[in-house]
């Protein structure tokens, strides 16, 4: 199989659960996301949580 055939059978399956996520790993995964090395090192990273209360 070529190159090309492969990429075009490629896919990603995700399966969500629909609970809560605690504040303190939303937090963590932010600053890791903040901490890491980027390509454009003059800007300023921007990010938006919406949390939802039921």
């Amino acid at each position: 199989m070529n190159f090309l055939a492969i990429v075009k059978l490629r896919q990603s399956n995700r399966a969500y659960e629909d609970k809560e996520v605690e504040r303190e790993k939303i937090e963590l995964v932010l600053e890791a996301g903040r901490l890491s090395p980027k390509a454009y090192s003059g800007w300023r990273d921007r990010a938006k949580v919406v949390l939802l209360r039921k």
